[in-house]
């Protein structure tokens, strides 16, 4: 496509004509992926399983306590139920960047997204998607209202476009976090793989992060703040005002994790060699 006709277009009319493209490659994606529907389910049952055995171990641990550092079950159960809505919203399109440096990198097949007059990391991120996200999504949202009735809270618009912001404010802090570990593979490969030990890291953004001492509190808020996917967005619905205070920052914090992601993104594409191949 030239650039005068995407002149002409104006920028709202490109962005409206990119998006509608990555509609299609998500529609396509999903016929693809029904296709072989056994694959889905086994998928499907595969996520729902690992989210139920973690919920397992919340509910032994209170069997055994009654409070953890003062925060009750209910609570907990909020703030775990918070946490996989953000983690599904990033993992339905995280599935290249876990495998970026092999797919893209190593085979050569970022010569080819290159090629395309569409942005580099939507088309990475949008390739492919992981439908079994959804179940996290509903299951995050199952417990949320579970734990909220049994605390008590009242589900108005405000609550609602309260969690949908913070919710897609959290997203982009998984997304920044993981993107920037990818964006390293632009110089140099990255087999073994950041990515694993760092996604190990989400299990304890799950749970109140006051129960942890003050080293591992900064570091999950200001070094790989974590705590912004689930502890403090969570504490705006359940928390106290002092904590509810530390919620208003998340779209900020999330703006700044995946703003910067992507300008390292952007230079890393700058530095990229083709592979010849």
């Amino acid at each position: 496509m030239s650039d005068a006709s995407t002149r002409d277009r104006g920028f709202f009319g490109e962005t409206i004509r990119q998006g509608r493209i990555f509609v299609w490659y998500f529609a396509q994606f999903v016929k693809m992926r029904l296709a072989y529907r056994t694959d889905f389910v086994i998928d499907a049952l595969a996520v729902m399983f690992s989210a139920l055995v973690q919920l397992a171990v919340l509910l032994t641990l209170f069997n055994k306590v009654e409070a953890l550092k003062g925060w009750s079950f209910e609570q907990v159960l909020f703030i775990y139920g918070f946490s996989l809505v953000p983690l599904g919203l990033f993992n339905l399109c995280a599935v290249n960047l876990y495998r970026f440096a092999d797919a893209f990198i190593i085979e050569g097949r970022f010569d080819r997204v290159l090629l395309r007059p569409l942005n580099t990391l939507a088309q990475v991120l949008l390739e492919s998607f992981n439908i079994s996200a959804f179940n996290e999504m509903g299951l995050g949202l199952a417990l949320m209202i579970y734990a909220g009735r049994k605390l008590s809270l009242s589900w108005g618009i405000e609550e609602i476009l309260a969690l949908m912001v913070l919710a897609i404010s959290s997203s982009l802090v998984y997304s920044g976090v993981f993107l920037a570990i990818t964006s390293v593979s632009f110089w140099q490969e990255d087999r073994m793989g950041l990515a694993p030990p760092v996604y190990n890291v989400i299990r304890f953004s799950r749970y109140p992060i006051t129960i942890f001492g003050a080293p591992v509190r900064f570091f999950l808020t200001f070094v790989l703040p974590f705590a912004w996917v689930a502890f403090y967005p969570a504490t705006w619905f359940i928390g106290s005002p002092e904590f509810a205070r530390w919620a208003y920052f998340t779209p900020l914090v999330g703006g700044i994790v995946f703003g910067g992601a992507v300008l390292i993104w952007s230079r890393g594409v700058r530095n990229y060699s083709s592979t010849g191949s």
